[in-house]
């Protein structure tokens, strides 16, 4: 009982930790109790308004507490950093003294309630984060009562701490450090130039971000009043700065046209800066964080409306690492929901594709067609006269998707050689609407072959019918499409296919070549069962290199909030999962060398087997290479996406061993891979590089 109520009390002190230091760091779009410690620390510089923000996020904390919210629910900081703001505001202006921590109690405490309301309605109605919405109002409302609370001591607005001769720099840089330190109140070279040198360290994406943003926001707002020098005197360019790095690497994926967004951004916001300046001037009020929150959440939902393709789905804690994981995400991943198994068994051969050059035009471009040929690329026996003569006439066609058949036709007889049928176009068919809403098309059916009905249920592999040569089809052959509605006219769109091996390789989902032929991989129950983890179960491991035990590894299986499962150690998480018939290992977090052996040996493996089967893969940089190897892949990806990437490539040399090899062209390191399966262990044995991790089954 005694150790439940510590494990209690530890967890509620960890979750306030977290919510404390999280709220300093996402301020600057930035992760990790340490970058939290720093920007803490920087704001005791000016203690008056460090103290009260650090109070203020208490005071949030210990509301939603009180409310029923759970630490675990609060640790992440986004209830709190607005609160965070609100203490640094008051404290900004008034001493320290009773009634002012008071106040800030009381501010704090109202943050969190606006906060949680509008974060609610901005999610519910625009599918929009709420930024700093709630400081706005908050600080707005503190500072318009600040004129009537005569018992508070007021310590003068923008009153700097501290000096740095900067004379022999351009007049700029004084303006952006005093810019970058404002964000937290406290606008002087000091702080700014110790929170440059954080962000520098953090991420050069948003470093660069900062700095260009200012200079645009300077440029544009000076050439407008006349006087860029002044301009960069007034801390308010703050906004520039942040809405730069919101739109170029936080909300959006780095590359040259989130760049481009981000600048634009920037422009609209000295439009907005100057009325602000002229309205909230009339009340002695500051414009705070109005441009930077205006000008944002209105891109961020043109952008969402638009359906922009960059926008950043997971934030990973930087662009850089936002961007490695879209890249990745990306080349190892099926980039579109529809996503189709042949609708055969055996190997066929691609007929015609994508784009075809005789049927597949305009609205209906996006389909294929399958025949089977044999080794001299006939289709037929003879000379072909017959149906009964063509290879493929009476196989069996299989349902690509799970789903409900919505249309059946299947009384129209079959065409002889060499004619169509021009007023049935698509013969016999089967149409279905499959479990994600897409409407899949399978013609040409034998006349009579087909044997599921409307209104039924069918799973993926389902026998629908037998092929044939019904409908515009000059020969036998499957004809499929995904299409925009149900109607015979509807047009195509885009689709993929999975798990299909060409010239022994497989691959995961792609389109097939055409004038090739294509097998479906079927699923095999051995490889299933050797990824199949239960959860809290433990696995050991030995550590080798070169023969020589120099270690020893567990694991142990989790599930974290999403229902994504993980191998969890003291340094680290690697989250692992099964799609479309592969296991996968999708990523790593920490700094577990062993778990990272997993993820190179085994990023990716097909639940299916062929004899020297290949396979390739696009793994992160930043596991394979060492950390500034990684930061700098990162960075040149940022100005270049896909500039520097690592590929790998793994074969089947046997039913239980897969063999791989990774390479960086651009850092030329190559890393060899070795695994052996087993029914009992699973991964009896892991060999990457000069290091090996043997399961031990006696533990």
């Amino acid at each position: 009982m005694h150790a439940d109520t510590n494990k209690t009390k530890i967890e509620s002190l960890k979750g306030l930790l977290d919510s404390l230091l999280n709220s300093y760091s996402d301020i600057f779009f930035i992760r990790g109790r340490l970058s939290g410690v720093i920007i803490l620390a920087i704001t005791l510089i000016n203690y008056n308004a460090g103290l009260s923000g650090m109070l203020s996020i208490l005071s949030a904390y210990g509301v939603a507490r009180l409310l029923g919210y759970q630490s675990a629910f609060l640790s992440t900081g986004y209830f709190t950093y607005n609160a965070l703001l609100v203490g640094l505001a008051i404290g900004y202006i008034f001493q320290l003294s009773l009634l002012s921590l008071v106040m800030v109690v009381i501010a704090g405490g109202l943050t969190l309630i606006i906060t949680i309301v509008t974060a609610q309605i901005f999610y519910q109605l625009l599918g929009l984060q709420i930024l700093s919405i709630p400081f706005i109002i908050v600080s707005t409302l503190v500072y318009l009562s600040a004129s009537s609370f005569t018992n508070l001591y007021v310590l003068g607005l923008y009153a700097p701490l501290f000096q740095l001769n900067l004379d022999i720099f351009p007049f700029w840089v004084s303006g952006y450090l005093k810019s970058l330190g404002a964000i937290i109140f406290m606008p002087n070279e000091i702080t700014g130039l110790l929170l440059s040198l954080l962000l520098l360290l953090n991420s050069r994406v948003l470093f660069i971000l900062s700095l260009l943003g200012f200079l645009l926001g300077i440029s544009l707002y000076g050439s407008f009043t006349g006087s860029i020098e002044s301009t960069a005197q007034d801390v308010s360019s703050f906004n520039y700065i942040l809405i730069a790095m919101a739109l170029g690497g936080i909300f959006n994926i780095p590359s040259l046209k989130s760049y481009g967004i981000a600048f634009l951004g920037v422009a609209f916001a000295t439009l907005i800066a100057s009325a602000g300046h002229v309205f909230w001037s009339q009340y002695g009020l500051p414009i705070f964080t109005l441009p930077f929150t205006l000008v944002t959440l209105s891109f961020i939902y043109a952008l969402k409306l638009l359906n922009y393709p960059l926008q950043t789905v997971i934030y990973k804690g930087s662009p850089e690492e936002n961007l490695e994981h879209y890249l990745v995400t990306q080349n190892r991943f099926v980039t579109t929901p529809a996503a189709l198994s042949l609708p055969f068994k055996g190997e066929w051969f691609c007929w015609q594709g994508f784009d075809g050059p005789w049927t597949h035009k305009g609205s209906y471009q996006h389909a294929y067609d399958f025949v089977i040929c044999d080794a001299e690329g006939k289709s037929f026996l003879n000379e072909g006269r017959a149906l009964s003569d063509y290879y493929c006439y009476g196989k069996e066609v299989i349902s690509p998707v799970s789903g409900r058949v919505i249309k059946v036709i299947h009384y129209l007889p079959d065409n002889p050689v060499g004619s169509v049928d021009i007023v049935n176009n698509w013969g016999n068919q089967v149409v279905i609407e499959d479990s994600r809403g897409y409407i899949i098309k399978l013609a040409h059916f034998a006349s009579y072959s087909i044997y599921v009905v409307e209104g039924q249920w069918i799973e993926v592999g389902t026998v629908l019918g037998l092929c044939g040569n019904s409908g515009h089809s000059p020969q036998p052959h499957i004809h499929i499409q995904v299409q925009s509605g149900s109607h015979d006219n509807a047009a195509t769109i885009p689709f993929v296919f999975v798990n299909y091996e060409q010239s022994h390789q497989f691959h995961a989902s792609g389109l097939p070549q055409v004038n090739h032929p294509v097998g479906h991989c079927h699923f095999e129950l051995f490889y299933d069962q050797v990824t199949n983890f239960v959860l809290d179960e433990v696995c050991h491991f030995q550590v080798y290199r070169d023969d020589k035990q120099i270690d020893s590894f567990s694991f142990r299986v989790k599930m974290s909030d999403t229902s994504s499962y993980y191998f969890e150690t003291a340094r680290g998480r690697l989250y692992f999962g099964k799609q479309y018939g592969n296991f996968y290992c999708y990523s790593v977090e920490g700094n577990d060398p062993y778990l990272k052996m997993i993820y190179l040996a085994l990023p990716m493996l097909p639940l299916s087997y062929y004899p020297e089967l290949k396979w390739k893969d696009s793994i992160s940089s930043t596991v394979i290479l060492n950390c500034w190897q990684g930061g700098v892949v990162n960075f040149l990806n940022a100005l270049c996406s896909s500039l520097v990437n690592s590929e790998a490539e793994y074969q089947y040399t046997s039913e239980t061993e897969v063999k791989g090899k990774i390479h960086n062209k651009f850092f030329n390191v190559t890393v060899d891979t070795h695994v052996v399966l087993d029914p009992f262990s699973r991964f009896k044995s892991i060999t990457v590089g000069e290091y090996c991790l043997i399961q031990d089954v006696k533990r």
